[in-house]
């Protein structure tokens, strides 16, 4: 270190000069740079990976349900309901449902429908002998029509029911007043009433 005033040497550090006595001005100590923040990376600059793994929303766990699988289940269900109260293929709970069902089927010359009014196991058969079943439906049709006019299935009335055999029964059936035929049903293990496949012929 120089003495400003004389020029001599002295030692770092020193407050006065040695030689002439003149205080000395201390450099001052460098002090270290401060940090600066590091600068926000621009767009398409790759980031380094972070020590701390992102936060990542919380998924929705609730799901909106599609207004179209709302509608095509409920009318599923009602579907399964209208079976359920008609029978659909099971059976009646009531015998003149059964009759009624039956007479409908013919008016309408509707064969499935037919078919649906016996157990399963006739079921079966009359599917294979679909032909045979229209025509016996268009044969019987005609003949009402023949024997109490169009408007037959509007003046049909179911009677009662008489026992033929243990489960076995026959229902009068009249159009306009007159007697009209006896409809031979049955009865299962479940109080389930179907058409009796003896009686019907094609």
């Amino acid at each position: 270190m120089i003495c400003t005033n004389c020029g001599k040497e002295v030692a770092d550090g020193t407050m006065f000069c040695t030689s002439c006595g003149t205080k000395l001005a201390q450099e001052p100590a460098v002090q270290p740079a401060a940090e600066q923040p590091a600068p926000a990376p621009s767009q398409g600059t790759p980031q380094a990976a972070s020590d701390t793994a992102p936060v990542s929303a919380p998924a929705t766990t609730a799901k909106k349900l599609n207004p179209g699988i709302i509608i095509a289940v409920a009318a599923v269900l009602v579907i399964a309901l209208i079976l359920l109260l008609s029978g659909g293929g099971g059976g009646y709970k009531e015998y003149k449902d059964l009759a009624k069902a039956y007479y409908e089927a013919i008016n309408k010359e509707d064969v499935n429908a037919m078919i649906k009014l016996f157990d399963k196991e006739t079921q079966k058969d009359l599917k294979e002998d679909k032909k045979y079943v229209k025509e016996a439906l268009e044969e019987m049709r005609d003949d009402l029509i023949d024997d109490f006019g169009r408007s037959w299935f509007k003046d049909l009335e179911i009677g009662r029911r008489e026992r033929t055999g243990r489960d076995t029964y026959k229902i009068r059936v009249e159009i306009d007043g007159k007697l009209h035929e006896y409809l031979g049903i049955k009865r299962d293990d479940k109080d389930r009433y179907y058409i009796d496949e003896d009686y019907f012929h094609y």
